[in-house]
């Protein structure tokens, strides 16, 4: 994503397997992102444009995973969310607003209704817990959310051993045998009830935890070695998969965009891609959020 004059007037909010982001003065190449992307104008309206159409110009969208696609910001404000393929949140969106096209129009939603100030009040937050709260009542209003099933007490306990663990060099085998289960059978229920990978969990709070020791400008050899990772290299390739921007222009990226790292609620994984042109090819390479 080619991000314009931001200054101070955006921010990145970094969960395990979660991004939300928001800002303005931007305008993409042909992109495609391997998660289901939900955008709401704060303003007034974007525009998007696909292989098969012109710019159009939304005020809410909704647009599938793997579908190639242009983005405006129109001098505006937007607010994304990014969703795992995998997640109940996409299947759910995608069985409901999808079945007709990649790119569906939100603009009739109760969650542009309900509160005009409510978007807006979401962009001030510096806090996790309450933009989180915010995104939650987004998907409420956008679905009929089925409760959440209890997650079991295995795979939470070992969330618990992988996010409380200062260091995260440990392997799978090792956290089976810390909740009393065999390596296999811990990765079924892992996925089954996180739907993530539980290797994916793992660099996720490796690059989150570590993100925060860049952001206090921490030497990257140094900050490598205290979260697991096998080497600089091995870091800056997890930091990548993760949010696209490689942790020696972090530091770089703060001075436009507020970049905050949350690791007390777990939710999907997220990678994009962007793509050099219209036409689907194997040269691709991370989007620059």
């Amino acid at each position: 994503m080619n991000i314009g004059n931001l200054g101070h007037t955006s921010a990145l909010y970094v969960w395990n397997g979660l991004c939300v982001f928001w800002g303005t003065s931007f305008k993409t190449d042909p992109h495609a992102h391997n998660t289901l992307q939900l955008v709401f104008d704060i303003e007034k309206e974007f525009l998007l444009k696909d292989t098969t159409s012109e710019w159009v110009s939304f005020s809410a969208a909704i647009i599938d995973a793997e579908h190639i696609h242009q983005f405006d910001s129109n001098d505006s404000i937007q607010l994304f969310l990014y969703l795992d393929i995998e997640s109940k949140y996409a299947k759910l969106l995608s069985e409901k607003y999808l079945q007709k096209g990649a790119i569906k129009n939100l603009k009739k939603l109760e969650v542009l209704k309900s509160n005009s100030n409510f978007l807006k009040q979401l962009l001030v937050q510096n806090n996790c817990n309450e933009m989180f709260k915010g995104c939650q009542s987004i998907l409420q209003e956008l679905l009929d959310l089925p409760e959440n099933e209890p997650i079991d007490a295995r795979v939470q306990q070992a969330i618990d051993f992988i996010t409380k663990s200062p260091i995260k060099n440990f392997k799978v085998k090792q956290i089976a045998l810390e909740v009393g289960l065999s390596e296999s059978r811990l990765r079924h229920l892992f996925k089954e009830h996180i739907g993530q990978s539980i290797k994916n969990f793992i660099k996720w709070m490796r690059v989150i935890d570590s993100l925060n020791d860049v952001l206090k400008g921490g030497k990257l050899i140094n900050t490598a070695y205290d979260y697991g990772f096998s080497d600089a290299s091995h870091m800056t390739r997890s930091f990548v998969e993760v949010i696209g921007v490689p942790p020696s222009k972090i530091k770089t990226y703060e001075e436009e965009t507020r970049i905050i790292t949350c690791k007390d609620i777990s939710h999907f994984s997220l990678s994009t891609r962007i793509i050099n042109n219209t036409e689907v090819s194997e040269t691709t390479k991370k989007i620059k959020l």
